[in-house]
């Protein structure tokens, strides 16, 4: 059978390429944009000096044939490359294969995410500022109770120092 070639066309090539150059640097300027009104959001949260790992699930997928399996995006507020900051998380889980690890995970700053994976998690940036009381208030509990435990254990060690004479 002959191959038979047929020349592609290039009438609208040109026009294709400057529509496809304008909208790639509007896509760029709005993508500065938003990732610029995220990084002051993070510079605030990072002036409580938090300390924290929080996150919530923005997304999970699985199928109905596999319901052990998923694939979940994750948005975070952690330490990334020694900074505090937002952090964006993509795995798959599998719990018969894998269980209680993650496959396929990449985790990214924010504003090094791919832009499809920003656009899916920005939304979610006041449920993780809730998530981040709830989690302080926890965390401030559970160091009140060791603050206590930490003051009798003092108390304990330093009574017979005290109670002993004084050398002359």
């Amino acid at each position: 059978m002959p191959d038979v070639r047929t020349k592609p066309d290039l009438s609208t090539t040109e026009s294709d390429l400057k529509a496809l150059a304008a909208a790639a640097n509007n896509l760029n300027n709005l993508t500065d944009k938003l990732t610029e009104q995220v990084t002051q959001i993070e510079s605030v949260i990072n002036t409580l000096n938090l300390g924290l790992k929080v996150s919530v699930i923005v997304s999970s997928y699985g199928e109905e044939e596999e319901p052990w399996a998923s694939h979940d995006v994750r948005l975070c507020y952690n330490k990334v490359d020694g900074k505090w900051g937002f952090e964006i998380e993509e795995f798959d889980t599998d719990e018969q294969y894998a269980a209680g690890r993650y496959l396929n995970y990449h985790s990214w700053a924010f504003r090094d995410a791919p832009r499809s994976l920003r656009l899916e998690v920005v939304h979610r940036i006041p449920e993780l500022i809730k998530a981040m009381v709830k989690e302080a208030e926890q965390v401030t509990s559970r160091f009140a109770e060791k603050l206590e435990d930490a003051k009798s254990i003092a108390s304990t060690v330093f009574k017979p120092a005290l109670d002993a004479p004084v050398k002359k």
